[in-house]
């Protein structure tokens, strides 16, 4: 999974899913979005059943969505020791556990899936920001497939499994502000948010690309840029996209590998223009360029000569 908030932090987390549901450990990513607690997407995967029922978790006032990319027939789930039977699991499916029952699982197949956990403070900060009301609760009556969530899970996997460990958290953080305003409709029984149309000022526009381009050899966040035009998080995601035509995230790597071809008309190492241009390491570099330009930086950088 993508490290979107240190990579001990990701660690940590990965082991200790990852005891919970009996595997050595559960790729994390997660997105802080400068709320009290991150959205954490956690990846979880087995090519046999469960020797044991799940460790419980520590009852915590948040909420787990599991999104299954792999049906199940033969699941069994407890909620606060109350034993109870899980119908057939479609792909796509989607269980949720409130974290305060201290739920238990018993799996007897393989099995793979997402796992998204949002707090309630996290929920509530994010809900005031939309203009919508407190969500009291996340419910799913059936276990239908939920494509929209499905898709946001695969993109993060997806992703992460093409680039690799990234330093920026735009991708997460935007993965996460969908999620969210996905399971406040789907999930909490919030109606549309209001929506707020319009485009990035020309100050706002200007005041981005100046701070970016001072900082490009760094982590960049949704929070940071929102707050360079006082604006919240979810309004400038959208306002971004009007303006620039395209998100947030990829907009940084297209300014990364920018100035990343003016430093390969010098001669300057590699690793060192990896570095400089706020990639993770040089293999990400290599990925990003040559995902972007069709050549790697090497074979770019010898077609001037």
């Amino acid at each position: 999974m993508q490290d979107a908030g240190g990579s001990a932090q990701t660690s940590v987390l990965g082991a200790t899913l990852g005891r919970r549901f009996h595997r050595p450990f559960a790729p994390s990513a997660v997105a802080c979005l400068g709320s009290k607690d991150p959205i954490i997407l956690s990846h979880i995967t087995s090519d046999s059943a469960m020797p044991a029922p799940t460790l419980p978790p520590p009852a915590t006032d948040a909420f787990a969505l599991h999104v299954h990319h792999t049906p199940l027939t033969k699941t069994d789930v407890w909620i606060e020791d109350r034993h109870r039977r899980v119908p057939l699991i479609p792909t796509g499916g989607v269980f949720i556990f409130d974290l305060r029952t201290t739920p238990i699982a018993q799996v007897n197949e393989p099995f793979e899936f997402s796992r998204f956990q949002i707090s309630r403070a996290t929920m509530d900060d994010l809900a005031y920001e939309h203009g919508m009301r407190r969500l009291s609760d996340l419910r799913a009556p059936t276990v239908e497939a939920d494509p929209v969530l499905e898709h946001l899970a695969l993109a993060m996997l997806q992703r992460n499994a093409y680039f690799g460990q990234e330093r920026d958290t735009l991708f997460s953080d935007g993965i996460a502000l969908a999620f969210f305003a996905h399971i406040a409709r789907k999930y909490g029984g919030l109606g549309q948010a209001p929506r707020l149309d319009g485009v990035l000022a020309p100050w706002q526009v200007r005041r981005v690309r100046e701070w970016v381009y001072a900082h490009l050899n760094g982590p960049v966040t949704i929070v940071e840029l929102a707050a360079l035009a006082n604006l919240s998080r979810s309004h400038f995601a959208r306002m971004f996209q009007k303006s620039f035509g395209m998100p947030p995230h990829r907009w940084l790597l297209l300014r990364r590998v920018e100035r990343a071809k003016e430093m390969l008309k010098q001669a300057i190492p590699l690793a060192d223009i990896s570095s400089g241009c706020g990639f993770a390491d040089q293999s990400h570099f290599t990925k990003v360029f040559t995902q972007l330009e069709g050549v790697t930086p090497g074979a770019w950088r010898r077609q001037l000569h």
